[in-house]
């Protein structure tokens, strides 16, 4: 009797993700085919441009964690390609949701875009909020050595600015 309700659920999962896939097919070809995208078209475009930049995220945070010389960075370098194989609409997605208005996006999806927008991942509209730390009013990028020629008071490389 387990069994059978395990094979029900992992049916019931399939048909799901079946589901979801003819939707997001639908909105590609509504973009192909330049009609209006509604509210509910835009909520799929947020969900799959979402669910690729969290599982990307993990791979970017274990790649973040290594020397750059790492053999496991080619590895999960590697990872992260593939994953993008799996998101064949992503470049299109990504391209509505920036030619987009938070008006036509719509109240709701506005919400998970500001939410997702943390994501290095997730390619974000001009009109997003990023939210980040509140304690960190910036970061120092790569500059130049501090001395007198190039007016720099005092290099870093990444470091953050606390308020």
């Amino acid at each position: 009797m387990k069994t059978l309700k395990f094979l029900s659920l992992i049916a019931v999962a399939f048909l799901f993700a079946a589901c979801s896939g003819d939707k997001a097919a639908s909105v590609a070809a509504k973009i192909d085919a330049g009609q209006k995208l509604s509210q509910s078209d835009y909520t799929t475009i947020v969900d799959y441009c979402g669910d690729f930049a969290k599982e990307a995220q993990k791979f970017q945070n274990q790649i973040d964690a290594l020397p750059d010389s790492a053999a496991a960075v080619s590895v999960d370098e590697t990872k992260l390609a593939d994953l993008k194989l799996k998101f064949p609409l992503l470049e299109k997605f990504n391209t509505a949701l920036l030619a987009s208005t938070p008006e036509e996006v719509g109240e709701d999806n506005v919400k998970k875009v500001n939410d997702l927008a943390k994501y290095i991942w997730f390619t974000a509209p001009d009109w997003a909020t990023i939210q980040t730390d509140p304690n960190v009013a910036g970061f120092i990028e790569d500059t130049p050595a501090a001395g007198t020629d190039s007016g720099v008071i005092a290099g870093g490389d990444g470091e953050v600015v606390a308020k």
